[in-house]
């Protein structure tokens, strides 16, 4: 699908690499090998989901939550920001908290 078979090849020689650290170092033309299918893999992955995985048009979340912020973030005042963000129960603003 979306021709990522394509990619195919280069997966498996990426996958044939010997990770361990023991084995003999690669010669100058196996690592222009990796980092062409490695160039390679990345730059078809990219092109898959910036063509492919489109999501529907996002739909703005209403502000439901906003009714019972009844007082401010802790988080927000003691680190000076909050890593719930929109989602956070505890107003980020005087105005938030007076709504």
């Amino acid at each position: 699908p979306a021709n990522l078979n394509r990619l195919r090849p280069h997966l498996e020689f990426l996958a044939n690499i010997d990770p361990n650290p023991d084995a003999t170092s690669p010669t100058w033309e196996q690592l222009e090998n990796a980092t062409v299918a490695v160039k390679t893999v990345v730059r078809g992955l990219v092109d898959f989901i910036q063509n492919h995985s489109r999501k529907g048009p996002e739909i703005p979340q209403p502000q439901s939550n906003s009714k019972y912020k009844t007082s401010l973030c802790r988080d927000l005042r003691q680190q000076g920001g909050c890593p719930r963000g929109t989602n956070c129960t505890f107003a980020h603003s005087q105005e938030e908290l007076e709504k």
